[in-house]
């Protein structure tokens, strides 16, 4: 159930934590990329991972309405979802597709991606009913990780070739190793893969072929190809540094429910381990949001919270449940008031790649992390009521 999309009606007043999932923000976002990579190129909406924690049928829907004609996801499971969902457009799991959902994918109409011979002839064993197995060639270029090596690319294409009519070669792509901080890398890395994969679109003038992610899509416009897979910057977030991420616009705000406030005097300590200790007569409120809720427990005592449109310090450790704040400078907290553990409060910001940093990891994690107990809320602009 994780990343389940709650209608907004009403259900605030029933919950101790959620999170509101922009809409309008997600399509927003897509527009930018649509105008950013031309007509001409072709956006595939990355909505593994329940849409990078937004909800995958929230964030897939909203993609398709701002323009994505592509979904992508990592498992057989989240292909299968979608599809179960309604959505029809094609959809590709860029990760292993194990032998025993070939079937179901394959007459799902899911493409699927394989690297070695082994995988095609398994696609083409799954093939039946005039329909084929639809897949996607992916190349190691670089980042040591999943793909044919160059050198082995011959070998996948007379797989392909043995398997005749049983497989039909849609794309080839590969997936690039740190296209945010170095771009020679990346243009060397998509270099390996356009010479990688020549032979192949000679023997198949129609291969697509796809391998730029949110920063390659927005900032190495040579990468684009026929393509382009875009996860983060779909949610809002990418690298400061291109032009067009100030443009982009965070979809999540998280937040949760003052349960308490009470006043901790001087020497009194607050949370587990009592690894915080009042200095001073400190106002403290309880707020009902944990790590099992997908709030890192690295936050304690680093990062911050909104309380009232004002960022309040943690205090003491998060537990599985709770976390505390000082909200000495907010007047009149009292229980029931909002906090934001990252997103919008009225003018007040405060963002997961902020509070990433403050937890010494990044906002991809921070946004994947929300667990299944928080309900996601589809709004049409964050703040909605």
């Amino acid at each position: 159930m994780t990343g389940v999309a709650l209608p907004v009606a009403g259900r605030r007043r029933e919950l101790s934590r959620w999170a509101d999932v922009d809409a309008a923000a997600i399509r927003h976002n897509l527009e930018l990329i649509r105008r950013a990579v031309g007509e001409r190129v072709a956006v595939m909406a990355m909505v593994k991972a329940a849409g990078y924690g937004h909800g995958a049928a929230l964030s897939a829907a909203a993609a398709v309405d701002g323009g994505a004609t592509w979904l992508g996801v990592s498992s057989a499971e989240e292909a299968l979802q979608l599809r179960a969902e309604g959505f029809s457009v094609p959809l590709l799991v860029v990760g292993a597709a194990p032998p025993a959902h070939l079937d179901a994918l394959v007459a799902a109409g899911v493409q699927i991606t394989v690297w070695d011979p082994e995988q095609v002839a398994a696609a083409a064993a799954a093939a039946g009913h005039g329909l084929p197995a639809r897949i996607h060639l992916k190349i190691d270029s670089g980042m040591g990780r999943l793909g044919a090596p160059p050198e082995a690319v011959p070998a996948l294409a007379r797989a392909v070739e043995r398997a005749g009519a049983r497989v039909e070669p849609v794309a080839a792509f590969t997936h690039f190793a740190d296209a945010e901080d170095d771009p020679d890398f990346t243009l060397r890395q998509d270099h390996v893969f356009v010479d990688a994969v020549d032979g192949l679109r000679q023997r198949w003038p129609g291969l697509l072929l796809h391998a730029a992610n949110s920063a390659a899509a927005l900032g190495l416009p040579e990468t684009r190809h026929d393509l382009v897979r875009c996860g983060i910057a779909i949610y809002g977030y990418a690298p400061s540094g291109l032009a067009a991420a100030a443009e982009l616009r965070p979809a999540m705000s998280f937040r949760a429910r003052v349960t308490q406030v009470k006043t901790r005097h001087r020497g009194q300590s607050v949370g587990y381990g009592r690894t915080w200790v009042a200095e001073r007569d400190t106002r403290v409120a309880a707020i009902a949001a944990g790590y099992a809720d997908g709030v890192q427990r690295a936050q304690s005592n680093r990062g911050s919270v909104l309380v009232g449109g004002r960022r309040c310090p943690i205090i003491g450790r998060i537990s599985m449940d709770q976390l505390t704040a000082d909200v000495s400078l907010v007047d009149g907290v009292r229980p029931g008031d909002e906090a934001v553990l990252f997103g919008r409060q009225g003018d007040a910001w405060l963002g997961a790649d902020e509070v990433a940093a403050a937890g010494g990891t990044i906002s991809y994690e921070v946004l994947c992390a929300l667990s299944s107990r928080v309900p996601r809320l589809r709004v049409e602009e964050i703040g909605e009521d």
